[in-house]
């Protein structure tokens, strides 16, 4: 069984939020505004769900995003034309596809005049335990710049957006389905997830600006709303008799799916133009855009000639797929890596080392391949033959992050240091493989080395039936050379010493063949009751 824990950590780490919107005819306005919201979206745990309610506009949008690979899409899409129509079915579409916690929902002709998604988001932390939904305001521009200091110029309401837990809306059946002309389903959501107890919070400092492009019809309702509506249609969208709506199918008007960032269709075209961008020299497996490759791994190399081909060997045998970044090797260790299961493998330019830039480039290139788990090796550690199943951890959704315990053999492949820093015992535990949440960055506050090598920590697990081996330091050679390494490369004072590794280390070793799973879970449980 994997110990699983919880870690407190800021929200931006994993959002964890699917941003919804409605698409009807709107491509000059989303071209338009997404160059400026493309900040907002690109971030760990956002997914951007486009529910397109007409198929006009399909290929023209799919070749559009492709120019935004980091950004998490997922398109839906109505193949049945129509016209114009309230966007309650096509938002209880998006509600129903969208995968994570939290649910904003906003129009493709919506500028973030402010960062609306964090200042919503962080209400759900302020107020955790308080169900609510938060709601900024919206002004109406034309086609002119609305910053901050111009926002109260113009005419604003407080709509435009909205973020709720999927789960509110899910109780309440989502958008009435009833609604069919222009209005009232805004009014009538946010009515009904009053009455189940749901709250409203409001944030002023959260502004989007809407750009009606061309749309006299838009800019004329808006004006004056609720006109010519008689007040038994006003008492449903203001005084609904019910919270809950529709029937159990809400949300199934369509379910097309013609993209999305689990199963990305056919990357390789976006992959060689980031490849291109970024990298001196790369090579890139024949057709594995139409693969997946359940467990990925992610490795970095440095001169590593001598130990890259038995390596690449052994990994092959436990993984699924490698990508391999060479960090500008001296020797010959880019011509030497060869395997069948290595799908990327690049060169970057090196001026330092630099650990941490090092790991977001394999997750940018990780993001272009199909894949539930990555795991990060280095090039002088292994798996022990004994722990190596990682296949019991694919169907875990419970756990984004996991820590995998890893020792230090030391003098022999037989023993290991049992007095390392951080360790229990011996054994340490460090954050080696991560669950597929969409593209995702890895923050440190400690500098370009020593960090936690996982984007979010919030739900995490001990992977106590894998072991990790490292061989860095199993010689004293080797532990001079990496303590002659770290001493010129680690200019920040990231760690604040590296004695235990040094010619003066002589500590306790302990057997690696009495370590056994039901010691590791031992362990594991040790180092959570720490964390309590």
């Amino acid at each position: 069984m994997t110990p699983f824990f919880k870690t407190k950590e800021a929200f931006f780490h994993n959002f964890d939020l699917s941003v919804v919107i409605p698409f009807y005819k709107k491509m000059k306005e989303f071209r338009r505004v997404f160059p400026k919201n493309r900040k907002f979206f690109e971030r760990n745990g956002i997914e951007v769900v486009l529910v397109l309610d007409t198929p006009n506009e399909a290929e023209e949008l799919q070749e559009y995003i492709s120019h935004y690979p980091f950004v998490n899409w997922r398109i839906v899409m109505n193949d049945r034309p129509h016209e114009w129509r309230n966007p309650a079915k096509p938002l209880n579409v998006g509600i129903r596809h969208a995968c994570k916690k939290y649910i904003m929902v906003c129009s493709p002709e919506s500028e973030m005049v402010t960062d609306v998604i964090a200042i919503l988001r962080k209400s759900f932390e302020d107020y955790h335990g308080y169900p609510h939904y938060a709601i900024g305001r919206v002004c109406f521009a034309d086609e002119e710049e609305v910053t901050v200091e111009t926002f109260n110029r113009y005419r604003y309401i407080p709509f435009g957006s909205i973020m709720f837990e999927k789960k509110h809306a899910e109780r309440i059946r989502g958008y009435d389905e009833t609604l069919s002309k222009w209005g009232g389903d805004d009014n009538n959501f946010r009515s009904r997830l009053d009455m189940t107890g749901v709250k409203e919070l409001y944030f002023n400092e959260a502004m989007m600006a809407h750009h009606d492009i061309d749309n006299h019809d838009g800019k004329a309702r808006r004006n004056q709303p609720f006109e010519k509506t008689p007040n038994d249609v006003l008492r449903h969208f203001f005084f609904p008799e019910t919270a809950i709506a529709n029937g159990e199918d809400w949300g199934r008007d369509f379910d097309k799916v013609v993209y999305d960032w689990r199963h990305k269709p056919n990357p390789e075209k976006q992959l060689q133009r980031f490849l291109k961008d970024k990298f001196q020299e790369y090579d890139i497996k024949q057709g594995y855009g139409t693969e997946s490759y359940p467990v990925l791994l992610l490795v970095q190399s440095y001169n590593e000639s001598g130990r890259i081909k038995a390596f690449l060997d052994a990994a092959s045998e436990l993984f699924d797929g490698i990508i391999l970044l060479d960090d500008s090797s001296t020797d010959n260790t880019y011509e030497l890596a060869r395997s069948e299961k290595l799908i990327i493998k690049a060169i970057k330019p090196r001026t330092e080392f630099n650990d941490l830039q090092n790991r977001n480039l394999l997750l940018d290139l990780a993001s272009f391949v199909n894949h539930r788990i990555a795991f990060f090796l280095d090039v002088d550690e292994t798996l022990d033959r004994r722990f190596c199943d990682i296949s019991r951890y694919i169907d875990n959704d419970t756990v984004d992050s996991y820590m995998v315990p890893y020792v230090h053999l030391w003098d022999s492949t037989d023993c290991y240091n049992a007095q390392y820093p951080s360790s229990i015992d011996g054994v340490c535990f460090r954050y080696k493989m991560i669950r597929n949440i969409g593209h995702s960055r890895i923050f440190s506050t400690r500098g370009k080395l020593h960090f936690h090598q996982a984007p979010t920590l919030a739900k995490s697990g001990i992977a106590t039936d894998l072991l990790i081996l490292h061989y860095g330091l199993l010689s004293k050679d080797d532990r001079k050379k990496k303590y002659d390494f770290y001493q010129a490369e680690d200019k920040e004072g990231c760690q604040s010493s590296y004695e235990h590794f040094s010619e003066n280390a002589n500590p306790t070793l302990n057997r690696l063949g009495e370590l056994t799973t039901e010691k590791l879970q031992q362990l594991a449980q040790r180092l959570i009751k720490g964390r309590l």
